[in-house]
Formats: structure tokens, C-alpha cells, sequence
């Protein structure tokens, strides 16, 4: 399948982008887009789904603090302290030319 890159990013701006503002493959999933662990990871499945990539090797952990329960505050002070990969919309359109996740 032939990857069109504007047409992704057509699609990311469309659906997910605050104000339909022109989304960039620079952008960040971590500073660009406003939504919670869960609703990213929902975002992530589209897109991973529309754009045939195979996701098996994909693990949102490295790049997102899961959300976790109050109680459980000895585990959450261990991920406050991890360093988090960046995770990019190019991230995303090279892994859909490639048909597979690329990183981790």
C-alpha cells in the first residue's frame, strides 16, 4: 500500500487536532495533542489500524506515564522519575510506509 503522507496528516488534523490546526510531522504526541493515556492510546490504535501498521513491538509505556490509581503511590514514584522517548507524527508516517512500528 502506497503511503501518502499529507493524506495522514490530513487525517491526524481533521480528527485529533485542537482546533483543526495543521498538524506537523515534528509534532509531538506528548505537547501537540490534549488527551489522556487512554484516549492516546485509542488515537494510536486508529492510526495504527487505518495505516496498516503492525503495532506487536509497540509498548505506550515508553513513552507515556500510565495512569495509576492513587493507592498505588510507591509504583507511580517510580515512573515519575523514568525518562519518557519522545513520540512524533513521523514516528507514525514512517512506521505506515514501512508497515510495521519502527521504534523501541
Amino acid at each position: 500500500m502506497e503511503v501518502d503522507e499529507n493524506e495522514i496528516l490530513q487525517y491526524i488534523t481533521e480528527k485529533y487536532s485542537e482546533w483543526r490546526r495543521p498538524v506537523s510531522k515534528g509534532w509531538t504526541f506528548q505537547e501537540h495533542f490534549n488527551l489522556v493515556t487512554d484516549e492516546l492510546g485509542e488515537m494510536l490504535i486508529d492510526l495504527f489500524t487505518r495505516y496498516g501498521i503492525s503495532y506487536d513491538n509497540f509498548n505506550l509505556d515508553n513513552y507515556f506515564e500510565p495512569e495509576l490509581p492513587w493507592w498505588w503511590f510507591r509504583l507511580r514514584r517510580e515512573y515519575k522519575n523514568k525518562v519518557y522517548k519522545p513520540l512524533t507524527v513521523e514516528m507514525i508516517i514512517e512506521s505506515a510506509k514501512a508497515g510495521k512500528w519502527l521504534y523501541d
